[in-house]
């Protein structure tokens, strides 16, 4: 789902809001995930859909010529039960 989609989407089930008014919403939660998401040790949780969360991990890179000290970046989407049974199409009391 593109940004422009969501915004129409978001504004066909809350007609009382106008679109520029959804879509600057929509830029001010991304500026605070934005924030957010660079200090260590945080995540976001999504609801009933899941947190996401990203992990900083320094690493050794070396060759022939010397080593050097690098950072890794893992962005990871923790899913909830829920998002998971939606997913795979289960009901409630299907899961394993």
């Amino acid at each position: 789902m593109t940004h422009r989609q969501l915004v129409r989407e978001i504004a066909r089930r809350l007609p009382r809001l106008k679109r520029r008014d959804i879509a600057e919403v929509l830029a001010v939660q991304h500026e605070l995930w934005l924030v957010v998401l660079t200090r260590p040790d945080v995540s976001i949780a999504l609801g009933d859909l899941g947190k996401l969360v990203v992990e900083v991990q320094m690493m050794q890179a070396g060759g022939v010529v010397g080593r050097r000290r690098m950072k890794r970046l893992y962005l990871r989407f923790r899913p909830t039960l829920k998002l998971k049974q939606a997913i795979l199409g289960m009901g409630k009391g299907d899961a394993e």
